[in-house]
């Protein structure tokens, strides 16, 4: 027994629709790998103002390990990062770098300066403030690398800062918990974009 014409053609018209709707789904269907905030919490506690980020960037781990140690090119992740240069290297595995950033409250900015001690191991960098030298009281930031998905790159980010300049009573602390969030969140977007490119090789 075979189909009728009219029965082909449903069948022709409905294959047609399927095929469009499978389409349609893998276009519309975000990467699974690409930025993806696990977590995202900025708290004020015991005068500290900390952040932590867990994210993961469409990236490979070799590539952000490389953007993250880029610290002079640290002024084209963010706009409030205004310079970055390494002072001294100690050691193989030790940076002494100072970065001049921008903190706003409303209309009123000014000029934030840190010197940290970064200390580097395998995937991880820890900068610790030099208090004597920085506009804080205390700053320590530490960001972990791990491997993903699908050639991924899992950052887990944690960062406490005691600001040595004047934060407004009314409202500041919010503004510079949401500040901390928000650039944060735009730095490492940045790092993933850079990352996604090869590595620029030197002849």
């Amino acid at each position: 027994m075979f189909p009728s014409r009219g029965m082909a053609a449903s069948q022709s018209r409905w294959s047609h629709r399927h095929a469009l709707f499978a389409a349609a789904l893998l276009l519309s269907a975000p990467a699974a790998s690409a930025f993806n905030i696990e977590r995202s919490e900025a708290r004020y506690v015991d005068k500290h103002f900390r952040y932590e980020l867990v994210v993961t960037l469409d990236a490979p781990i070799d590539r952000v390990d490389e953007v993250l140690r880029n610290y002079a090119d640290y002024p084209s992740l963010n706009h409030r990062i205004l310079e970055a240069k390494i002072l001294e290297r100690p050691a193989p595995d030790s940076v002494t770098l100072e970065t001049t950033v921008e903190v706003c409250f409303g209309w009123f900015c000014r000029n934030v300066t840190r010197v940290e001690r970064v200390q580097e191991s395998k995937y991880t960098l820890l900068a610790v403030a030099d208090p004597a030298r920085s506009d804080v009281r205390f700053s320590e930031t530490r960001s972990e690398l791990s491997t993903g998905h699908h050639g991924a790159t899992r950052v887990k980010y944690v960062t406490s800062v005691v600001p040595g300049f004047w934060v407004p009573p009314l409202g500041g602390r919010r503004m510079l918990l949401r500040t901390l969030e928000n650039e944060t969140r735009d730095l490492f977007m940045s790092v993933e974009q850079k990352a996604k490119d090869p590595a620029v090789t030197t002849p």
